[in-house]
C-alpha cells in the first residue's frame, strides 16, 4: 500500500483536541482510546473531541503525565473512547536514524490540516526521540502522532519553532521535533 492510502486511512482518526479556552492540540484514536499530550489536557478547559458527529468529553483519563522536564518522563494523556474501533495500533519499534516518518495534525483549532515527514535524525534520550520535520510545526501540533509502516510509532510532545517562526533554543534547529515512543505508550498502558 502507498503512503498516500495509508495516510487517507489514518487521517479521520487525527483529531483536535476542543476546549472552551481554545487551548490547541490534537491526538489519535488508536483501537478504543485517544492519545494526545499530557501538557495539551492539562492547558485545556473541559477539553473534548468531535467523534463521529459527536462531542465527546475528556474526562477520567486512563494515563495522564505532564512531565517532559526530564528524559526519563512523560508528557501522555490516555482516553477511552468506547466504540472507537479503530484500526491504528501502537507500534513496539522505536524507529532509527534516518527513518522517515509521516507527521499527520490540525492547527488553529481543527480548521487547518497539516502532513509532513519527519526524519529521525539519531538523537534519543530516555522515552523520546527527535526527526528534524519538513514543515516547521507550531502551536496546535503537539499530540498529533508520527507513522512508520501505517502503525503509530510515537506522539509529538514539543517543537523548536515558535509561532512567529523563531526558534526556541537557537543552538537546534527550527524544524527539531521530539516524540514521545510509542514504545513507552505502550508500556504505560500495560501498567494502567
Amino acid at each position: 500500500m502507498d503512503n498516500i492510502q495509508n495516510i487517507t486511512k489514518m487521517k479521520p482518526y487525527v483529531l483536535p483536541v476542543l476546549s472552551d479556552n481554545y487551548c490547541e492540540g490534537c491526538g489519535v484514536i488508536v483501537r478504543d482510546k485517544f492519545i494526545t499530550a499530557g501538557h495539551v489536557i492539562c492547558e485545556c478547559d473541559n477539553p473534548g473531541i468531535r467523534w463521529n458527529g459527536k462531542n465527546i468529553p475528556l474526562i477520567s483519563p486512563i494515563v495522564l503525565h505532564n512531565d517532559f522536564h526530564h528524559s526519563e518522563g512523560y508528557d501522555i494523556a490516555v482516553y477511552s473512547i468506547p466504540n472507537a474501533n479503530s484500526p491504528l495500533v501502537l507500534s513496539d519499534v522505536i524507529p532509527e536514524k534516518g527513518d522517515v516518518l509521516k507527521c499527520c495534525s490540525w492547527r488553529r483549532l481543527g480548521e487547518e490540516y497539516v502532513e509532513c515527514n519527519a526524519v529521525i535524525n539519531g538523537i534519543k534520550e530516555g522515552n523520546y526521540y527527535a526527526a528534524d520535520t519538513d514543515k516547521q510545526l507550531k502551536s496546535g501540533s503537539s499530540g498529533s502522532p508520527v507513522f512508520l509502516n501505517g502503525e503509530v510509532v510515537g506522539i509529538l510532545c514539543a517543537g523548536n519553532c515558535k509561532d512567529d517562526n523563531t526558534p526556541c533554543n537557537s543552538e537546534w534547529p527550527l524544524n527539531l521535533c521530539v516524540f514521545l515512543s510509542s514504545k513507552i505508550i505502550l508500556e504505560l498502558l500495560k501498567t494502567n
